[in-house]
């Protein structure tokens, strides 16, 4: 399983022919042939791996059942464990920042979201798990609400995180407190305003979601099946945009933003910089280096010819980056939340409440945090200003 339901093209033709290259080298494909070589999946979630070469080859389909074999295996048990990783990492995120008495400040209400998006997208591995093992057993309706839920919360987890640089550059590169408590009312717009958005990116998954049954991969998926007379545009375009604008502008966009926060820390002369530089390095890393593999093989199966051989190997290297990128929804509260002191001693004040652990203890890492400065906020790559440091 990728990333993005799988995309399949139903026809609606019976006897059309298609010329798909001009001059003697032309290859005619009947309906039929178009349908097995836009249909080629292997995994049931957004699937370019087979459409742009299996057009220019006199031989057979690529076989896919090697790959269909390995994702059956690795994915069910690797998508439990990122679900229960997922739901107890951002639950922690979300019972703390509840639990505050005063009202969370604009980096915490995207923290809060964004551990809100993590969690419903992680909800829908199971079913994804269960897919990868039986086939998708759960109808057409279920589909295109776990699919759409799934892409939602998908898009939401990354433009929150985009929402956090930036607020993370205006509060310490142009010293400005872009939410105010008199102006609450702003970020909470700007978390509705990305949860608008990422519902209307979805439309095209709640109108052309299907449960689907491939022959040749004797098995159910949950696919997007497009009019056959724009399967094409429509992957192409998908795939330009997950590309561009799930990953190359967000990536953009965090580099600006924690460039110019690194050259301010540098300048400052607060005791804790380097701590700093070495959390937003690591929130930077992280994101590159978990969504760059999947990524890059989008565009190389979507944009490259590749043969049959090549094809197989993408084929599992995108199931294992796929996964990575899954991960990266476990590591989101460690990077933004827990790697903060004042979280850590929040969190420890719930686990106490919960009786996890002694008074003694909390009260020991109380006194260490205490040269904390008291307007900081949850998140410790959060509490640099200007003149001072971590």
């Amino acid at each position: 399983m990728v990333l993005f339901p799988v995309l399949q093209q139903r026809s609606g033709l019976t006897s059309a022919w298609i010329n798909l290259m001009d001059g003697d080298d032309a290859m005619v494909l009947t309906s039929g042939d178009l349908f097995d070589l836009v249909g080629n999946s292997s995994d049931g979630y957004y699937d370019y791996d087979n459409w742009t070469d299996a057009c220019c080859s006199s031989s057979s389909v690529c076989n896919s059942n090697a790959t269909q074999g390995f994702s059956g295996s690795f994915l069910p048990a690797f998508y439990s464990l990122i679900c229960l990783l997922g739901l107890w990492g951002n639950g922690m995120v979300i019972a703390v920042l509840l639990r505050a008495k005063e009202a969370l400040a604009g980096t915490d209400v995207f923290l809060f979201n964004l551990a809100v998006a993590d969690i419903l997208l992680v909800l829908t591995l199971p079913f994804w798990a269960v897919q990868e093992a039986r086939g998708w057993v759960f109808g057409t309706f279920l589909c295109r609400v776990v699919g759409g839920a799934f892409k939602i919360n998908f898009f939401a987890s990354i433009f929150f995180l985009v929402c956090i640089s930036l607020d993370r550059y205006l509060s310490i590169v142009c010293v400005v407190r872009m939410y105010r408590r008199s102006k609450a009312s702003a970020v909470h717009l700007t978390a509705v305003a990305v949860w608008v958005a990422c519902l209307l990116l979805t439309v095209p998954d709640f109108v052309y979601l299907s449960a689907e049954y491939d022959s040749r991969q004797k098995s159910t998926s949950c696919s997007l099946v497009f009019p056959p007379d724009s399967a094409t545009q429509w992957k192409v375009g998908l795939s330009l945009f997950n590309q561009v604008g799930t990953f190359f502008l967000p990536l953009l966009a965090m580099g600006y933003c924690y460039a110019h926060i690194v050259f301010t820390l540098l300048l400052s002369k607060g005791f804790r910089k380097h701590k700093a530089l070495r959390v937003i390095l690591a929130v930077v890393g992280a994101f590159f280096l978990c969504w760059l593999p999947y990524h890059s093989i989008q565009f190389a199966t979507t944009f490259l010819k590749l043969d049959c051989a090549w094809q197989e190997r993408l084929e599992v290297a995108e199931v294992v980056a796929t996964a990575l990128g899954f991960f990266h929804c476990c590591l989101n509260p460690l990077l933004y939340a827990f790697m903060g002191v004042k979280f850590q001693h929040r969190y420890l004040e719930l686990l106490q409440k919960l009786g996890c652990v002694n008074h003694g203890f909390v009260a020991r890492y109380s006194r260490q945090g205490s040269a904390l400065r008291r307007e900081s906020t949850w998140s410790e790559s959060t509490e640099t200003t200007y003149s001072g440091g971590f």
